[in-house]
């Protein structure tokens, strides 16, 4: 394990070696910072949570308010279930939690709670009340990010 590690540091090391090798400075680009779903992407793995990205055809099947720019389904380690939605505004945003808090309503008339917590244009809908770990753990990178 040790070998693989220390053969895969070494072809990074080189590659950067091979990269820094080019162009005078003159021409250098600054570092781009990463995106807010790189972090937010980045946070949520970071806590032990998998992610599936939606398919820009399932994504279409949403009505076009939404303006949904992602659609996430994240799995906790514990196998619990949620998504999250990222649309282009954050009144598109409102519009999804809106729909998705009356659907809510009207499919389980009041027997289960599966909160929508709104964020800006991220948009988090549970399957069922969260845990404080789960809530703590979602929340902070929603808002990190």
């Amino acid at each position: 394990m040790a070998r693989i590690l220390g053969a895969v540091l070494l072809a990074c090391v080189l590659a950067i070696g091979v990269a820094a090798c080019g162009s005078s400075g003159s021409h250098k680009q600054p570092p781009k910072a990463p995106s807010a779903t790189s972090v937010l992407r980045s946070c949520l793995r970071h806590h032990g949570y998998s992610i599936d990205v939606e398919s820009p055809a399932v994504r279409a099947t949403a009505p076009k308010n939404f303006e949904f720019l992602e659609v996430w389904n994240l799995l906790n380690p514990n196998r619990i279930a949620l998504a999250m939605t990222i649309s282009r505004t954050p009144a598109g945003a409102a519009r999804a939690a809106a729909w998705t808090r009356r659907t809510n309503a009207r499919i389980s008339k009041g027997a289960v709670r599966a909160p929508v917590i709104q964020f800006g244009r991220i948009n988090v809908l549970w399957t069922a009340e969260p845990g404080p770990a789960d809530k703590t753990a979602i929340y902070g990178c929603v808002r990190s990010a």
